[in-house]
């Protein structure tokens, strides 16, 4: 299943992001507030420029299958953007080719992964956040990691049962290939904001 081969495919980049994106202060409870706008941020941009292109790339009816309006993360992560006083209008500009797939659907669901996996790891990212004692009282700015609060696990196993159906074996190097370029555009951002 491409489920599986994505995971273990993409889980080098998948590493190097967490690195970048400093999972050990979130597990240790001792991520910064500056450290999370910087995560706020690279989480921004990204959603930003692929997220409305990628759905409105899907087919409708893969679009219907994944409820892809339920999916949108960009106005939780607005409000986060507005509780923490950061000014999307001041964000820079990217200094790196953006990776965008092509209107291929093994393409686009790659892509998506990468965007949904984030999502899925969110639960466990806001329960040590709230547990650092920097963020006392301030969960009305988490909102982008917990954005599916009780959907989570059931709009993962939704994802990834479409994802299953509708690449084809002859497609999963296009997929695979899409998942980590997504995550280089983390990384490559993630690196540019330092």
């Amino acid at each position: 299943m491409i489920a599986n081969l994505l995971r273990t495919e993409t889980a080098e980049n998948h590493k190097k992001l967490e690195s970048l994106m400093f999972v050990n202060e979130i597990m240790n409870n001792s991520l910064s507030i500056e450290q999370y706008k910087k995560l706020l941020t690279v989480n921004y941009i990204i959603h930003q420029k692929l997220e409305n292109t990628l759905a409105n790339m899907l087919d409708a009816d893969i679009a219907a299958a994944l409820e892809m309006n339920s999916r949108l993360k960009l106005s939780a992560l607005e409000k986060d953007l507005n509780y923490w006083g950061i000014d999307s209008l001041t964000l820079p500009g990217l200094d790196f080719e953006l990776y965008l797939p092509q209107k291929n659907t093994a393409e686009i669901l790659g892509a998506l992964y990468v965007l949904e996996g984030a999502t899925l790891g969110g639960k466990v990212i806001k329960r040590h956040i709230l547990a650092n004692p920097n963020f006392k009282d301030k969960d009305d700015g988490l909102n982008y990691y917990g954005v599916y609060g009780e959907e989570l696990s059931t709009k993962w196993k939704i994802f990834v049962s479409v994802l299953n159906e509708r690449v084809e074996e002859s497609d999963y190097e296009h997929c695979i290939n899409s998942a980590n370029q997504t995550f280089n555009n983390l990384i490559n951002l993630s690196k540019q904001l330092g």
